[in-house]
């Protein structure tokens, strides 16, 4: 893995979550071979580990398989995206479909026994629509939020605008626009950094809300 001063200018960094560790390490010295231009700066096997990371979010994150984890593909993919992370899917699509992979925001859905090449030109493909990196700050102590106030935050780091976090929620635009400007109060009191999409999504992954 490169750090920032060594790494090369262009250089894709990427992020990669599976539950198999052996793949993980087979997969990261692969690309460290055989695709310069594609820097590994993060293996997780759970999306917990993943998004908790200094690295989060990376250019391009790769998911394969997630047999154990609670929480939803397409909520794991609208977390990736909505914090500046297209997602590249390899997985067989009996264990994730690859359409709702897809309506959720994936930019690609691959089987599992595609060849590594083709899954690094996907990855490529991917980064040509990121935005640019979030970072997050270390979490300190949780906050006391409400049913509202936490099921605004669901729903708006899997990816919602305040508009449709207030639609999903039958209520207001306002009364929804006051839900999120509570979160983020309600963190940025216990020193938790908030102010950001992609840091509401790294709190609510420590939190267990995601």
């Amino acid at each position: 893995m490169a750090t920032d001063a060594t790494r090369t200018r262009g250089q894709i960094t990427l992020g990669i979550i599976d539950d198999f560790a052996i793949l993980l390490e087979s997969l990261r010295v692969w690309l460290e071979r055989n695709a310069p231009d594609l820097d590994v700066v993060v293996c997780a096997s759970t999306f917990r580990e993943f998004a908790m990371d200094t690295s989060f979010p990376p250019d391009v994150t790769l998911i394969g398989e997630l047999r154990h984890e609670s929480t939803t593909i397409a909520s794991r993919i609208k977390a990736c995206v909505a914090a500046g992370s297209q997602v590249v899917i390899v997985a067989d699509d009996r264990s994730v479909d690859h359409h709702q992979a897809l309506q959720a925001g994936a930019a690609e859905a691959l089987p599992r026994k595609t060849p590594m090449l083709e899954i690094v030109q996907a990855i490529r493909r991917a980064s040509q629509r990121q935005v640019p990196v979030v970072r997050r700050a270390a979490p300190l102590e949780r906050p006391r939020l409400s049913p509202g106030e936490r099921q605004a935050l669901t729903y708006y780091v899997q990816g919602y605008s305040t508009q449709q976090v207030a639609t999903a929620m039958n209520v207001k635009y306002e009364t929804a626009k006051t839900f999120l400007r509570r979160v983020r109060q309600k963190y940025a009191a216990v020193d938790r950094a908030a102010g950001k999409r992609a840091d509401l999504i790294v709190r609510a992954t420590e939190d267990g809300i995601l």
